[in-house]
């Protein structure tokens, strides 16, 4: 890519996958090694979080699985393609190992990132539009230090336990659900007068969906549970997709 042009970025959030995949997942799990592979041909790949349904570095060791994805990400890195983490609320943790394995920048939290003439805001999006409190209390442990010191102390298979409830509770948004989430981005976005970016593209609320306020846009992406959603970004223009129907956008 020449300085003149912009680049290919490619953004996927809230996959979900569990240390030890059942049958359906597995289908999901070759689904995504497949993106990976196209994500070889981009210029940047963005994680914008939850893509592992459980992540906890303890000080000596980590928790086995995620061999094949791991290792697709790999791939992704020794072809070139640049790797962007923003941690989810599950996966927050896994920031510095993706640090030292993939080069991503130090740290989970959301960031500006320019690529080409676009300033994009990359956040995974929990706390933006509201959950119910048993969400919001483990969203207090997961991204508080005293909090992450507290679970160092618990058992893995206690954390684990305890991730996987929280787990079961991640779904598709209902119909009633989406528009409310809906209208309170748009209310969101409205407030963002002024901000440093042009595009914020974010997760977490398992329902896509595009607005734009001036010059600002805003685009939340599906997720992987109930649909293969991802996002493009290309010449400059970003755009919604799903792996289903549009496998290889980059041909």
């Amino acid at each position: 890519m020449s300085a003149s042009e912009q680049p290919t970025v490619l953004f996927v959030a809230d996959a979900h996958f569990h240390l030890e995949p059942d049958a359906a997942e597995q289908r999901r799990v070759a689904c995504f090694l497949d993106f990976l592979r196209v994500a070889e041909r981009a210029d940047d790949l963005v994680l914008l979080g939850d893509i592992f349904d459980f992540w906890f570095d303890y000080p000596h060791f980590r928790l086995k699985g995620y061999d094949a994805l791991l290792a697709g990400l790999d791939a992704v890195r020794a072809a070139g393609t640049r790797l962007h983490f923003v941690g989810g609320n599950h996966d927050i943790w896994a920031a510095d190992y993706f640090r030292r394995r993939f080069g991503t920048a130090p740290g989970a939290e959301c960031r500006i990132v320019e690529f080409g003439a676009q300033r994009v805001l990359l956040d995974h999006g929990d706390g933006l539009l509201g959950k119910d409190w048993a969400y919001k209390a483990f969203r207090a442990v997961v991204r508080n230090r005293s909090g992450v010191l507290a679970a160092k102390s618990l058992h893995p298979e206690m954390l684990y336990l305890i991730s996987s409830w929280l787990s079961g509770r991640s779904r598709a948004a209902t119909r009633d659900e989406a528009a409310s989430m809906v209208e309170k981005a748009r209310r969101w976005l409205a407030r963002q007068e002024g901000a440093a970016w042009d595009l914020m593209v974010m997760g977490h609320v398992h329902h896509a969906f595009e607005l734009a306020d001036g010059p600002r846009r805003m685009a939340a992406l599906a997720g992987w549970l109930g649909t293969l959603g991802y996002g493009l970004l290309r010449e400059g223009r970003f755009r919604l997709l799903d792996f289903d129907t549009d496998p290889d956008p980059l041909s």
